[in-house]
Formats: C-alpha cells, sequence, structure tokens
C-alpha cells in the first residue's frame, strides 16, 4: 500500500482500483473550497495504467461517480506532463508510473475507456475499439466518442 506523509485520510487518500487496468490503488485528493466540508468537494483521482500516470475528476462522493449530465463514471485520462515532486509524483514513481509519458507518434494513447480500451488520438480523430463487441468506434471528440461508446 502507498503511504506519504501527506495521506491523512480526507483530503488525501488511497482507495483501492475498482479498475482491473489500473494498477492496485488510486490517489483521491478532494480541496474543499468555500467552507465546504471535504466531502462536499470533487475528487480528483490519480492511477497508474501499466506506465502511465492517469487521471479523472468525480463529483463528491454525496453526488455519486458521475456527474449530472453524463451518466457514467468518468473516463481515464493521460497526464501528459506528469509532475516530478510533491506526493502525485510519489505516487506514480510507487506504482510502476514512468517520469515522463512516453509519446508513441503512431498509437498516441491518450486516455481510457471504462473497460479498459486505449482510446488512440489518429490525426483528428479519438478512436477506440470497443470490447463489448469488437466494434472501432471514430469521433471528434471525446464527449462524442463517449456517446458513441454507451449508445449501444
Amino acid at each position: 500500500m502507498f503511504e506519504h506523509k501527506n495521506l491523512d485520510g480526507a483530503t488525501h487518500r488511497v482507495l483501492p482500483a475498482i479498475d482491473a487496468f489500473i494498477n492496485e490503488e488510486v490517489l483521491e485528493t478532494r480541496e474543499p473550497k468555500n467552507g465546504l466540508p471535504v466531502d462536499a468537494a470533487g475528487r480528483h483521482q490519480h492511477g497508474v495504467a501499466g506506465e502511465t500516470l492517469v487521471e479523472r475528476f468525480l463529483p463528491p462522493e454525496t453526488v455519486g461517480n458521475a456527474w449530472s449530465y453524463d451518466p457514467h463514471t468518468p473516463w481515464w485520462v493521460v497526464v501528459v506532463n506528469p509532475p516530478h515532486a510533491g506526493i502525485v509524483a510519489d505516487f506514480s514513481k510507487a506504482k510502476g508510473g514512468l517520469y515522463r509519458h512516453k509519446w508513441v507518434t503512431e498509437r498516441n494513447v491518450v486516455a481510457y475507456a471504462e473497460g479498459g480500451e486505449e482510446i488512440v488520438l489518429d490525426g483528428t480523430d479519438y478512436v477506440l475499439s470497443r470490447a463489448s463487441d469488437g466494434q472501432e468506434l471514430r469521433a471528434a471528440s471525446l464527449m462524442k466518442l463517449r456517446n458513441a461508446y454507451y449508445s449501444a
């Protein structure tokens, strides 16, 4: 289990990874604003997929794991410029994340869908092969790709 001096169980905590493609644990940070309690703050989660640091933003726990405008849990997005110091950098290193994101021109992975499918930026399109049926989906934005992903 990841340990760090800043883990307090409230604003910084470690949770078991629910998604099989995320290495073991998720670092969750909550920063309350305007005097609100910690449980009313949005959640910023970091995980490591393979050797890549990824992140997603979730609503407060009182709301659930999906935002009001989208009934599905947010996808994990690649952190292109990982931090070099601090709790997120230490977490990434402890979970096998690379110091720098590997950019592979012919396979530019920018995010991961719900089933762990890699989302690749191919020219101007975001592309994935949906695990449930093997169908290739292609869209001009991640939001349009999400709509296509969940429409079937």
